[in-house]
């Protein structure tokens, strides 16, 4: 979503607050009442948002400001770049698999070097140019080796935690003692009906939807919210 999309988005939630308090209408200042204003909104917020399509010529475009930020040593910056080249390259294009490759040279230089050669790999598997492949081999070689040293960061992902006292038995996600009531603050909430213990997982529920900010949004994961600086 550009920043004119943007802008007419917000701009319409806007007039619509003006428009209330035109008519001298209370506003609830409370969390519910928000969610409810944009729910009631929702078709004219989004009316005006257009779904970004795939564009070799963008992800060039954006990859080679990538180049320039990594030249300067800019390596979050570039990253990010290089992160929006790939979300615009069409499938099985080169620009896709140099996306890739140029990502892999982020991770070597912040000592990533597992997240570099996932990287390196992704580029042999979307057709990286074979004329560039002996600087893609090196890079493959060197992390390698800083590996082989002791050099790599732990990598290693957090374990999942699944609930480790009794469940729910109408809702296996919750556990047993956790029930629902209703705020006037902030709507519908959960709230434990006995005690529970530090240590007990009460929730183990699968991610239905992440949003994250326009300035972050090459920046962490769109489903799961991970950043990919590390």
């Amino acid at each position: 979503m550009d920043n004119k999309k943007q802008d007419n988005a917000i701009g319409t939630m806007m007039d619509r607050l003006l428009d209330l308090v035109k008519k001298d209408l209370q506003v609830k200042t409370t969390m519910a009442a928000f969610r409810d204003f944009v729910l009631e909104q929702d078709e004219e917020l989004l009316s005006n948002i257009e779904e970004p399509v795939k564009s070799n010529a963008k992800a060039a475009h954006f990859r080679q400001e990538g180049n320039h930020l990594y030249l300067a040593k800019r390596y979050e910056k570039a990253l990010e770049k290089y992160n929006e080249s790939i979300s615009y390259a069409e499938t099985g294009s080169d620009q896709l698999a140099m996306g890739y490759a140029n990502r892999s040279a982020i991770y070597f230089e912040q000592g990533e070097y597992e997240f570099a050669l996932l990287n390196i790999r992704l580029a042999r598997d979307h057709n990286y140019p074979e004329k560039l492949r002996e600087k893609l081999d090196m890079r493959e070689k060197n992390c390698r080796l800083k590996i082989d040293e002791g050099l790599a960061k732990d990598n290693v992902p957090c374990p999942r935690l699944g609930i480790n006292v009794e469940v729910n038995p109408k809702i296996p996600c919750l556990a047993k003692g956790i029930g629902m009531k209703q705020y006037s603050a902030s709507g519908r909430g959960l709230v434990a009906e006995r005690n529970f213990k530090t240590g007990d997982v009460i929730l183990d529920e699968k991610t239905v939807i992440s949003v994250m900010g326009s300035p972050f949004k090459f920046l962490y994961c769109s489903h799961c919210g991970i950043s990919n600086q590390h």
